[in-house]
């Protein structure tokens, strides 16, 4: 499924208008028809209060229409317009002549009290304020109004997008609504999938409101849900070697846990060879906990970390083995950092660099942006705020272009982790994943995901599919695990429990897995 920009959304209306014909009162009707199927559908219209609050812009205009669809179905709309009529344009300000014919008040002039009142009255109510095209902060007067409408706890439908979201960030601007249920239209756009946005849809429905598929499936839309391909079927003839020889860089004192979940991930998610150079006395400890995986001691500096001598024996390693991950607990240790930029620059092959080795390259493009094949980055925010250079704010207010310069720049596949993930590619397509939860957000969790990827891309799979694969199985593990143990106390050691289930479900169930995730938005 595409996802466009509050831009490309308005470029859709107007192709939709001039190409084909449709005229924008079409458009407008098609899109409170849908949201009244959706009210329909969640409460009883016939008898109850309804409470529209109204822009003066286009978002106004389908709540406008709106109100008299809910009349006619025997509802009681009461419309707060906020904003002066003169300001309504278009097809609003017809639907607001409509809307004088009908014996249903609008309301310019609201004061707390009389907004209390109508809220302890009111059954449900409709938020058609602002929608998308929010490109401020709500403050004063509006951001209070919206304040009060959340503490009423009535049920709330938003109109495409609830007021006070970033159409294209996802971000709350000073205030914003929590809606029960959101209607979007003609295509969703960022702010109604990435966090903080998502959590305030309530349930998400989409609407069409009529648009020939060519302008709402166009190529020229980059960003998109994150619907993997199926894994290649295992063959059963194979041995350890037909599966994949995954090469992992892993640890330093202190960091034990590292190396454990991203060399188990490679065994549980069906690599047939894991081996695992480490610094040397680190081994005795880890041996108990990867009884699968081969250990190839490393000389060590002063702070156990992987000293420069190391480096030759872990080019001669790297040779034999289909990928390398390089980075999980590796510490930031200045001689330790010398190894990994060294090596990364010299490897040629499948390369995926996570946690510290993210550290050793940011800022230093050239060391991978040459590569043949694209090296897999994994950063979390932090990680990816060092690769960009700039803060961690600064990528919340423009995660897809971030991501899509950063990818551009070091010529490299990018995961950014967080909720909703989003892989980047250097040709400027963006995914973003829907599996995971809140409770993958532990110490270790990367780590496994690294091993995921490299278990999948040592299997021969290509790496774009790979990568997504692996972040959406990875997800479909920790909702497993959440479903079974709750999201808070999840560790990165349950998880791992639970992916080769998540491996199997997604082999044998893997239409009604991915409808699954697709089912989280309702297409109407």
């Amino acid at each position: 499924m595409k996802i466009v920009t509050v831009s490309q959304a308005s470029a859709m209306d107007k192709i939709a208008i001039e190409d084909y014909a449709i005229p924008e009162m079409i458009l407008m009707e098609n899109a409170a028809n849908a949201a009244c199927r959706i009210i329909r559908e969640k409460i009883c219209i016939e008898g109850n209060n309804c409470l529209l609050l109204c822009g003066t812009g286009n978002n106004g205009g389908d709540g406008l229409a709106l109100a008299r669809l809910i009349y006619s179905e025997g509802g009681a709309p009461l419309v707060l317009l906020n904003g002066s009529p003169e300001k309504l344009k278009g097809s609003a300000l017809e639907n607001y002549k409509i809307l004088q014919n009908y014996p249903i008040e609008i309301i310019q002039i609201f004061t707390k009290e009389r907004l209390d009142k109508e809220l302890g009255e009111t059954d449900y109510i409709i938020d058609a304020l602002l929608g998308t095209g929010l490109n401020r902060e709500i403050s004063g007067a509006l951001k209070d109004f919206v304040g009060t409408i959340n503490d009423s706890k009535k049920v709330i439908f938003s109109i495409d997008i609830p007021t006070g979201i970033n159409g294209n960030t996802g971000q709350v601007m000073g205030s914003a609504i929590i809606a029960s249920h959101t209607i979007s239209f003609g295509a969703l756009k960022p702010g109604n999938i990435l966090y903080p946005g998502y959590s305030h849809n309530g349930g998400l429905h989409l609407s069409r409101i009529s648009f020939p598929p060519e302008i709402y499936d166009s190529e020229d839309f980059q960003l998109q849900l994150n619907i993997c391909p199926s894994l290649p079927p295992r063959d059963e003839m194979g041995h350890k070697t037909t599966f994949g020889d995954i090469l992992t860089i892993s640890g330093a004192g202190s960091y034990y846990g590292a190396p454990v979940f991203a060399a188990s991930a490679v065994m549980k998610s069906g690599g047939g060879f894991s081996r695992l150079a480490t610094p040397a006395s680190m081994v005795p400890f880890l041996a108990s906990s990867l009884p699968g995986s081969v250990f190839l001691p490393m000389q060590e500096t002063f702070e156990k970390s992987l000293a420069l001598s190391s480096l030759e024996k872990l080019k001669r390693e790297a040779i034999k083995s289909d990928a390398v991950i390089i980075g999980p607990g590796l510490s930031l240790n200045k001689e330790t950092a010398r190894v990994i930029t060294d090596f990364i620059q010299w490897h040629e092959g499948s390369l995926i660099i996570d946690g510290d080795a993210i550290s050793a390259i940011a800022g230093r493009p050239e060391l991978i942006s040459h590569k043949k094949d694209y090296p897999i980055l994994t950063p979390h925010l932090g990680e990816l705020s060092r690769l960009c250079g700039i803060s961690i704010e600064e990528i919340k207010r423009n995660p897809i272009q971030v991501l899509r310069n950063c990818t551009e720049l070091y010529q490299a596949i990018i995961v950014m982790k967080g909720a909703h993930s989003m892989i980047g590619f250097p040709n400027g397509k963006v995914f973003i994943n829907m599996s995971g939860n809140s409770g993958m957000g532990t110490a270790g969790s990367g780590d496994i995901l690294t091993g995921i990827i490299g278990a999948f891309t040592g299997m021969g799979m290509a790496l774009s599919d790979a990568v997504k694969s692996a972040v959406f199985i990875h997800g479909v593990a920790g909702d497993l695990t959440a479903e079974e143990r709750g999201k808070d106390g999840m560790t990165a050691d349950d998880l791992l429990k639970k992916l080769p289930f998540a491996i199997k479900n997604y082999r044998e169930n893997y239409n009604q897995l991915i409808e699954q995730y697709e089912n989280l938005i309702q297409v109407i």
